[in-house]
């Protein structure tokens, strides 16, 4: 399990995030949404020890954060990291070299699955298929838990599909997943807890299929109670 334990963010006077706290368990898939600028970014960058928080505790499975746990976690951002003169095999064969808990088989299964060709330049490929290479670098590392941010952003609806597929497939297996998106209705039906964040702050934490089955709500229901004045 992944605890934050009332963290908390300043930039200069900005208090972007602000005693967060929430849990995210394996086997489940954690959302974590709200408009743009209300630090859900900042919470898996803060997860991943890429910025530094000024107060509070994360967890790893009851451990504090250490190097070595990262190899626990894989981090995909909503940008594909590699060189753009990359070729698609040329970039798995760089993780294979750099990870020893890179999994080679499950990588040619992620390929397969998302009709991703070895010999195709990084710096050709469309938005969609940029976000599936980004996928197929870190599930298929051996971790057991993955941070997604904005995994559908600006793709096509097709892209999108296949994507959302990918979280009902055994290459995601019993692993804990944390995801920031816009796209609430392409995985809602898939989501295990939300946490809405607002300025900073966890304004309701709940389970997706509670709200849907006692309340006869969505998310997105509960989103626009929160938001909307």
């Amino acid at each position: 399990m992944i605890e934050l334990d009332r963290i908390s963010k300043k930039y200069g006077r900005k208090k972007v995030l602000d005693e967060v706290s929430f849990t995210a368990e394996k086997g489940q898939i954690t959302c974590l949404v709200g408009i743009n600028g209300v630090g859900k970014s900042t919470v898996m960058k803060a997860i991943m020890g890429l910025t530094p928080v000024n107060s509070g505790q994360i967890r790893i499975d009851g451990q504090p954060l250490d190097k070595r746990l990262y190899e626990k976690v894989v981090f995909i951002p909503d940008t594909l990291t590699m060189p753009s003169h990359m070729k698609i095999g040329e970039a798995t064969q760089f993780m294979q070299d750099f990870y020893s808990n890179w999994n080679s088989q499950r990588m040619q299964e992620l390929m397969s699955f998302f009709k991703l060709k070895k010999e195709d330049r990084i710096g050709d490929l469309s938005k969609g298929n940029a976000a599936k290479v980004n996928l197929l670098i870190g599930l298929s590392l051996d971790t057991d838990y993955v941070l997604m941010d904005e995994p559908f952003s600006g793709i096509d609806i097709f892209s999108r599909e296949q994507i959302t597929n990918v979280f009902t497939s055994h290459l995601i297996e019993d692993r804990g997943v944390i995801i920031t998106t816009h796209e609430i209705h392409d995985i809602e039906h898939l989501i295990d807890k939300v946490v809405l964040l607002d300025q900073g702050r966890v304004m309701k934490e709940f389970s997706a299929e509670d709200v849907r089955l006692k309340e006869g709500k969505s998310v997105v229901d509960v989103m626009r109670e929160v938001y909307v004045p």
